[in-house]
């Protein structure tokens, strides 16, 4: 019979990276206590629902996300492989209790040194948590786990997270409890440049003061799966120059990630797309070859989905990414715009400017139920002006835009439309009849 280790889990609040504790190990009451709770707060500040939790003791780290665990209580002392859920390092290859004998990518060992040296502090014993027992990935249990230093619970995936040592990403299985407070982890590191997000951590990169960007639009036009290829990432540049991208390489924050061929340029002051399923390249549209969407689209909800894409050079320095949806330091035209539509023929929503300074539509997206239409050039309004974008096919110029559609889009008895940025940030929403913002 397999060995199931049960667990919990739920939004763990920030935590700030520690300082060095004053002592090195924890207290074993701390332990006794857990080992015999069936159940308890998912997160280490006792906050958010009631799932299960588990105490063990770490046997040995295997890299910056994945540790085994005796789990005390289980009936062996087997060590249980564990995944930690949410967190997402750098790929390590060579795994070895010898430090000197490890290889990985840039970035890797740094997130394995950096785990190991949390559960030192913690005497090697851990709290385990997860909302569903028995939620795994690739034969490793999903778990959360907290360390306990200076006699404080603190949530080791989110340390890692904050601190720049991994990404934030979303676990199989029913895992959400940790979303929201990861994901806003994960935007406060990226503002705080170190480690992954420090731009030549890895050593001196090709093109260090190219200004490059990324957008990735997660929400394809329609339904994600009939519409692979309206899943995208811009990959955008601001500098005087054509930036050459032969090496450089573009992720998820799964393990999927898309390598530039030789030849691939970014124009100066232009861009190049690379949409997510089949296709045939061009100079400026590239095609991942993917069966299936793999960008998740952003939720407001307890549930607090969310995503990022990640733009890396032959190094492995992380040159530019884009997290979202925005929770942290977000720009937005809330307040400076209004929607407008009209949802009899013929249909219309309208973006006008409400505020007193021009404002730049670009990188925006408009949408309606399941219809999205992202702003991909430039749409400059000054004071007074709008933007109208009409459903029907026709000729798009200046800012009168056409969306191409065959059919109506907008119900008479009652709907919504939203402007949001880049970032996913709403800046807008109208609506009509039964419809609610």
């Amino acid at each position: 019979m397999p060995r199931r280790l049960l667990a919990i889990a739920l939004l763990a609040a920030l935590v700030a990276p520690p300082a060095a504790p004053a002592q090195a190990a924890a207290s074993t009451s701390a332990f006794a206590e857990l080992a015999t709770a069936a159940s308890g707060a998912c997160r280490p500040d006792g906050g958010g629902p009631v799932c299960r939790i588990w105490a063990g003791r770490v046997d040995h780290v295997s890299d910056g996300d994945t540790v085994a665990v005796d789990v005390f209580g289980d009936g062996t002392s087997t060590p249980l492989p564990i995944r930690l859920i949410g967190v997402q390092a750098m790929e390590q290859h060579v795994y070895s209790s010898v430090t000197a004998k490890r290889r990985g990518e840039c970035h890797a060992l740094a997130a394995t040194a950096r785990l190991e040296e949390l559960i030192r502090w913690s005497g090697g014993l851990v709290r385990l948590t997860a909302q569903h027992p028995g939620s795994q990935s690739r034969g490793r249990a999903l778990r959360s786990m907290s360390v306990r230093i200076d006699g404080v619970w603190r949530d080791a995936g989110q340390i890692l997270i904050r601190e720049g040592h991994a990404m934030w990403m979303l676990s199989s299985g029913g895992e959400m409890a940790w979303n929201a407070s990861y994901r806003q982890a994960a935007q406060l590191a990226a503002g705080d440049p170190r480690n992954l997000y420090d731009r030549d951590r890895c050593g001196a990169g090709p093109y260090p003061t190219a200004a490059l960007d990324v957008w990735v639009n997660p929400d394809a036009d329609g339904a994600d799966s009939e519409n692979i290829n309206g899943e995208w990432i811009r990959i955008g540049n601001n500098s005087g120059s054509a930036i050459p991208l032969a090496g450089w390489w573009v992720r998820d924050s799964g393990l999927r990630r898309y390598t530039f061929r030789p030849g691939t340029y970014v124009p100066s002051g232009g861009a190049i797309f690379v949409h997510t399923g089949h296709g045939v390249s061009t100079a400026t549209h590239k095609y991942w070859g993917l069966s299936e969407p793999i960008f998740e689209n952003p939720s407001w909800d307890a549930d607090a989905i969310g995503d990022g894409a990640y733009l890396f050079d032959p190094q492995g320095d992380l040159r530019a990414q884009d997290l979202y949806p925005c929770v942290v330091g977000c720009r937005t035209l809330a307040g400076t715009v209004a929607l407008s539509a009209r949802a009899t023929d013929p249909e219309l929503i309208r973006v006008t400017n409400t505020g007193t300074d021009a404002v730049n539509l670009f990188g925006h997206t408009v949408s309606t139920g399941p219809h999205v239409y992202p702003i991909t050039s430039a749409a400059v309004l000054a004071p007074g002006a709008s933007l109208d974008l009409h459903p029907p096919a026709g000729t798009s110029d200046g800012l009168s835009r056409h969306w191409n559609k065959t059919g109506k889009i907008m119900s008479s008895r009652g709907g919504t439309a939203e402007l949001r940025s880049r970032s996913q940030a709403r800046d807008a929403c109208v609506a009509w009849g039964t419809g609610r913002c």
